[in-house]
């Protein structure tokens, strides 16, 4: 590597070492964020054409387009954030990432030990801020030539590791901090290029691999024979191996699994006690064990429906976080896995008749509803896009993906499904869904919340550099909605100022202003016609459903019923 040796100063030799390391493992995106003490990371990745590079204003947006990016990969992508506060609007990103064991790698400037403590400028200390969040943390030293070069790369290396859970712990963020004394810039100063002597091996390696490998664990084949899987997001591998289950697979919307015959429990299990209650639905439903895959699921009827059977419960692919909020489950298996179906595995019969009875009833209440409100808006963006072959739906954590799961409404097949759903907040949802457009060149559809919206509107500057078709669909009830359904609601003297916090403003003129194409369609037929346009368009648009929050909840209650009925007819 003649261009390594030929490096301006021994900062931007180390840097170019991180770089190229982080090349050599597979990462192909690193976002930068500006800043002056964290120049001669940005300078080394920025200069490596193997690494695309994304430019964030805010470290915060920035650190949830790197999280949008993995999500999609799987592969960590790097965030490069100069010193002090920077380093702090990274965390509610590790947050999502530590609870979804999702990868992502934090590279922060710093300033050297003798800066630190004494008032100089924009030094604070890193590590603690990031504690709790970041799977694994390092402090490096500043560059100097008495620190061996194989030092760096085994770092990176075993960073990269620890972030996709190739280190014998979960996946997640990892903080590696980076002190540098001047020069930032890369302005020539001698060095001795000897010290890349002891690296001989990985200089020449012409296949550029890396300095140390990692080899995660191989999956357990594990054959199940229970009727009834239920199945969260869940690695490629569990998914691919569930892609042509013959039992009764329950699975949540994010789960990669979501179709009409194996969404619509919470549904189904809302009609088991709607009313005076359904007690041949109920027995019909009961089951003699319940195999339990992946993250956490959405429904908490659901969790608790599986809480109440008196069987065996097991819960594969758990550990950091522990998937048992029920405190019910039997037996936990940590190791990755893949399963194979058992020789008698068969569809449970009560749960095939009550999925499929739930959802023709459902998909029927909305098709023929004609206002316009989130659910509908779901539906009809949903249809719009069953035309283009394959894309990523994006569900806001608020109620945009709760209507989704709630109301049975599966995405277009072979589109894929991305979500927060690890720490569930509102925050950088916008980044993260540029992050999967960005990693993926494919269609992305984005359904958030105008509070969502309002809390990542810088995020609408990344959108504007996606070439891709990438469209915000931006549910807007004017406040937060979800809070109508806790018990806060009854207190009218606070609950509308301090928890629905009605906004007033709409969103076209935010988009206008950032450069990205808009539409405000009013009936289901517009809307189609928007998602058609943008999708052909390509880049990004942003249409805003204006609706209020009676109508859709109206909706909900239309299409619950409608199944609850059904249901009762399919079970006397």
């Amino acid at each position: 590597m003649k261009e390594l040796r030929a490096a301006a100063n021994f900062n931007l030799a180390w840097t170019m070492l991180i770089a190229e390391e982080c090349a050599r493992l597979g990462v192909q995106h690193a976002i930068i964020c500006p800043g002056s003490r964290s120049a001669p990371l940005a300078v080394a990745f920025a200069r490596n054409t193997e690494i695309q590079t994304h430019i964030a204003h805010d470290e915060r947006g920035g650190a949830f387009l790197a999280l949008g990016i993995a999500k999609a990969t799987g592969v960590p992508a790097v965030l490069i954030v100069t010193s002090g506060t920077a380093v702090a609007n990274t965390l509610p990103a590790l947050v999502e990432a530590r609870m979804s064991r999702t990868p992502m790698l934090v590279l922060s400037a710093d300033r050297p030990p003798e800066l630190l403590d004494c008032g100089a400028n924009q030094a604070i200390t890193h590590a603690p801020l990031l504690a709790g969040a970041a799977r694994w943390s390092v402090s490096m030293p500043c560059p100097t030539p008495e620190i061996p070069a194989e030092y760096v790369l085994s770092t990176m290396d075993e960073a990269f590791a620890r972030a996709c859970g190739d280190a014998g712990s979960q996946g997640g963020g990892v903080h590696v901090n980076c002190a540098f004394r001047e020069p930032l810039a890369p302005e020539v100063l001698a060095w001795d290029s000897a010290w890349l002597d002891s690296i001989a091996r990985w200089t020449k390696d012409r296949k550029r691999t890396a300095w140390r490998v990692a080899i995660g664990a191989i999956e357990t084949e594990v054959e199940v024979g229970a009727a009834v899987l239920i199945v969260g997001r869940s690695p490629n591998a569990v998914t691919q191996s569930l892609a042509t289950w013959r039992g009764t697979l329950l699975a949540d919307i994010t789960s990669g699994l979501a179709q009409s015959s194996t969404i619509g429990a919470d549904l189904v299990l809302r009609a088991c006690t709607a009313g005076e209650g359904n007690a041949a639905l109920q027995a019909a439903l009961r089951v003699e064990g319940i195999v339990c895959a992946g993250d956490a699921i959405l429904s908490k009827r659901l969790t608790t429906w599986v809480s109440q059977q008196d069987c065996p419960i097991e819960v594969f692919g758990a550990g950091d976080p522990r998937i048992d909020p029920m405190h019910r489950v039997t037996t936990v298996h940590a190791a990755p896995v893949v399963f194979r179906q058992g020789r008698a595995l068969k569809p449970h019969a009560g749960w095939k008749r009550a999925l499929a009875c739930a959802n023709r009833a459902a998909m029927k209440a909305l098709s023929s509803e004609r206002a316009l409100c989130e659910p509908t808006a779901i539906t009809e963006v949903r249809d719009a896009c069953a035309a283009v072959a394959r894309g990523t739906m994006f569900y806001g954590s608020s109620m945009p993906i709760r209507d989704a799961e709630f109301l049975a409404i599966a995405p277009p097949r072979n589109w894929s499904v991305g979500s927060n759903r690890g720490a569930s907040g509102i925050d950088g949802l916008l980044a993260t869904a540029v992050g999967h457009a960005l990693a993926t060149a494919e269609p992305v559809v984005a359904f958030v919340g105008d509070v969502s919206t309002l809390h990542d509107l810088n995020s609408l500057q990344l959108a504007s550099n996606v070439e891709s078709p990438l469209v915000f669909v931006v549910l807007n009830n004017d406040g937060g909605s979800i809070f109508r359904y806790l018990p806060i609601a009854k207190h009218t003297d606070v609950f509308e100022r301090c928890f629905s916090t009605p906004h007033g403003r709409t969103f076209a003129h935010f988009a206008q202003a950032f450069g990205i194409a808009h539409a405000t369609p009013a009936t289901r037929k517009a809307l189609a016609s928007s998602m058609t346009k943008a999708l052909k368009r390509g880049g990004a648009t942003l249409i805003e459903v204006s609706c209020t929050s009676a109508e859709s909840e109206r909706v909900r209650a239309q299409v619950s019923l409608a199944a609850q009925q059904a249901l009762r007819l399919e079970f006397k």
